[in-house]
This record gives structure tokens, sequence and C-alpha cells, in this order.
């Protein structure tokens, strides 16, 4: 009896060694931080060594960023997975939950009344992702309506200068890489990724008086992210010649950015195994350019 009860405890003593072991995770190095990046409340500086569990599955990438704390927007620290060389970069801006412009018209692109136009444009985490360029035709609106004399105008700030950018005349909306991201400068014109802009607010110019702004009433400002900047983004990341894995990429976007429910609704599909499918495609195909 005395020899099973040893045997026993031996084998649970066992037990919590492997399990021990098994927690301590893979090392990964820091290789870059941008900005304050604490990880369990330390600071992370570049050479700094941290066990995880493994990044490349969803769950354990999910539970790791709620270790991670970031003081502004645009912080993010790059990792390097040091046995299977692999880099992960960790970002602000995928703590935030994104979504599409929720309107309730499809089809024919429609915002029908000035609820559909503050629910459009209030996301509930400041984040909306927009998987391909929209025009939108608004009708019925009262406190946002920007016909005749008034134009709808996008501000952000982007190398300390204020950008403003007409997004809409004659109750036509435009959502376009073009209409938003690409600024003009003495040296041409840069097209901006929009993953890098923090924060956009929408105001009206009125022409036909003094042409000064005015901020749409409860509207907050906002984060607007085209899903190939996202991808383009990660696709530049690379340190000595690593780059990250289009697996890690896409357990970064969905659903923390966008959602497979999203996708099939944009492009009329059947299944969410489909969405899923379309979304590694377009990474693939990103990152081969």
């Amino acid at each position: 009896m005395k020899t099973c009860f040893i045997l026993f405890a031996v084998l649970i003593y066992t037990s919590v060694l492997t399990s021990t072991a098994g927690f301590a995770g893979i090392p990964y190095e820091v290789v870059l931080v941008k900005g304050k990046v604490n990880y369990k409340e330390r600071a992370l500086q570049r050479g700094d060594r941290i066990m995880l569990h493994d990044m490349d599955i969803k769950e354990n990438m999910n539970k790791e960023l709620s270790y991670f704390s970031f003081t502004a927007n645009s912080d993010e620290v790059h990792l390097l997975d040091v046995e299977r060389r692999k880099i992960v970069l960790l970002s602000a801006r995928t703590n935030k939950q994104g979504r599409d412009l929720m309107l309730a018209t499809r089809g024919i692109k429609f915002i029908r009344s000035d609820f559909e136009f503050k629910r459009a444009f209030s996301p509930e985490n400041g984040v909306l992702t927009l998987l391909a360029e929209d025009t939108l035709i608004c009708i019925g609106l009262k406190d946002y309506s920007f016909g005749q004399n008034e134009r709808l105008i996008a501000g952000y700030q982007w190398n300390g200068m204020e950008i403003l950018k007409e997004i809409g005349r004659n109750d036509t909306l435009f959502l376009t890489s073009n209409s938003l991201f690409s600024i003009n400068i003495p040296e041409g014109t840069v097209r901006v990724n929009s993953f890098e802009i923090e924060k956009i607010s929408l105001y009206l110019i009125d022409d036909s008086s003094a042409r000064e702004k005015t901020i749409l009433p409860d509207i907050k400002p906002f984060s607007l992210y085209f899903l190939n900047d996202i991808i383009q983004y990660y696709a530049q990341v690379k340190h000595d010649g690593i780059r990250m894995d289009t697996n890690t990429v896409f357990n970064m976007i969905m659903p923390d950015l966008i959602s497979s429910r999203q996708i099939q609704r944009e492009f009329g599909m059947l299944n969410e195994e489909e969405a899923m499918q379309w979304l590694e495609t377009r990474i693939k195909y990103i990152f081969s350019r």
C-alpha cells in the first residue's frame, strides 16, 4: 500500500513538471518596438526575449495579446520566433475590433436617413474596415446633408499636417483610396496607407459662406482601413530577410478586423469556408507582389 502511494505521488509530481515545462512556451525575441509596448506590465526593448504560447495558433495569439498593452494607437512590437525564424507583428490597431459600414440596405448602396448615416460612421470600437472601395448614395439627410454648396470632408493628421479630403458632394459619398488617402505634396502625389492613419473626423464645408469647416454632430473620430492596406502593411514587415507568415496575418485579420460574414455579404458567398478561402487567397496574392 505504501509503495503504491509513493508511485502515485511520483506520477503526480512528474505530471506537474511536464505541465510546467509545457507552459514554458516558445522563445520570441523583440526585434523592433514602435512607441511604448508592455508585456505583463514590463516595458519591452529591442533584444528582449519573452516566452509565449505558440502564436501560430489563433487561440494562443488571442490569449497572449491580452497581456500586451499599448500607449498609443500607432504602437507596435515586432517579435522573432527564434526557433522557427518567423516574424510576428503585434499592433495596437489589431486590439480594436473592426466592422463594415453596417448599412441597412444592400445591393446598390444607399444611406437613407440621418439615423443610417450616424450608425454607419459610429463604429462601437472606433474602426471601420472596407473590403473594397465604395460609392454610396445619400438621400433623406437633414443634419448630415451635403448637397448644393456643401461638401463632405474627411480630416486627419499625417506627418504633422492636417489633411482635408473631399469625399462627398451632391448627395454622393466616395469612400475610395484616392478620395481619402492620396495627398499632393511638392514632390508629387503620395498614397498613404490607411492602416497608418489613427483618427478621421467628418466635416461640412459650405462654399457659399466663409468656407469654414463644421464638424458633423454626434460623429466621433474613427479609423477607416482598406483590407488591402492592412495586408500590404504586414507584407512590408521584414527583418534580416524574414517576413511574416501569411497564416499569422490571416489570424491577425480575422475576425478582429473583418468577419467571414462581412466577406460573404460583400461578395455573395454561400458559406464561411468560402469566405475564409477568399481571404487566404487575397493575403497570399498581396504577399507575392
